[in-house]
């Protein structure tokens, strides 16, 4: 009895220890040789992978304006009494041909690139005993010659009005301001074109503040020069800035407005 027990432990022992090799050889998916190669996926790039270069902004074109004061000497009372204790609407060294380092901050900060045309009429007219109404004539070489060697898109004649304070200053909220002028020769063929630059900053000007710009006087006739120069170029302007009462923070106002219409009306049209 106890032999029959012992033949059927050893039998079950040998069953037991011999089950996993069977096991090992029947196909089963898990059972694959372990030292078998993988082959290794080929990584395929989609054109959405690879990095493209870097977009190249193009810059616009920069908006050149010439800057010129025909009457160089004219002078605003209140700048020349704070410098030099003088009440004078003339001055050779306090005057609106000096007042470039403003108006230049004003026009960068807008995109406007200025380029003030180095010639003081007026003192070269006293070193040729050439009189006022001659000032157009004096400076007109000077200026054909700059409008040749480079492209302006703007050209201003900055002049001071010798009106007084009541039409030539503007009460806007708690600021005053100088009043803005246009005057256009309308004694050339091409007039019109100079009208039409004047009514686009007009029109930009006194959408801003309203009431700074008084409007645009068409000049002909007898007494009147007709012409200013405004001949040598379609997109050229005659701006009276300001009066002979007007204060140098007045100016500076105004300034900022106009290197802001000039932007608005022209700048962001071309680019």
């Amino acid at each position: 009895m106890c032999l029959q027990k012992l033949k059927r432990f050893t039998i079950l022992l040998l069953i037991l220890f011999s089950l996993p090799l069977i096991i090992g050889q029947l196909p089963f998916p898990n059972n694959k040789v372990a030292t078998e190669k993988k082959e290794q996926p080929h990584l395929v790039f989609a054109a959405a992978d690879v990095p493209e270069p870097e977009t190249v902004m193009e810059q616009p074109e920069p908006f050149n304006a010439l800057l010129l004061f025909t009457h160089s000497h004219e002078s605003y009372k209140p700048i020349v009494e704070k410098t030099t204790g003088l009440q004078a609407v003339y001055d050779e060294q306090t005057n609106i041909y000096s007042l470039q380092q403003m108006m230049e901050h004003y026009l960068q900060l807008n995109g406007i690139t200025p380029h003030f045309m180095d010639f003081d009429v007026m003192t070269e007219m006293q070193l040729t005993n050439k009189k006022l109404p001659q000032a157009y004539k004096v400076v007109r070489p000077v200026l054909a010659e700059y409008l040749q060697q480079e492209d302006y898109q703007l050209v201003i004649d900055f002049h001071r009005d010798a009106v007084g304070k009541k039409a030539t200053t503007l009460k806007y909220g708690e600021e005053t301001y100088a009043k803005i002028a246009f005057v256009v020769g309308a004694e050339h063929a091409g007039y019109e074109a100079n009208l039409a630059y004047a009514n686009a900053l007009n029109d930009q000007l006194n959408s801003i503040v309203p009431g700074i710009s008084r409007g645009i006087l068409k000049q002909q006739g007898d007494h009147v020069n007709g012409i200013y120069n405004q001949d040598l170029a379609p997109n050229m302007l005659l701006i009276e800035f300001g009066g002979i009462d007007n204060t140098e923070e007045e100016l500076q106002r105004t300034m900022a407005v106009l290197a802001q219409a000039i932007r608005l009306a022209f700048v962001e049209t071309i680019v």
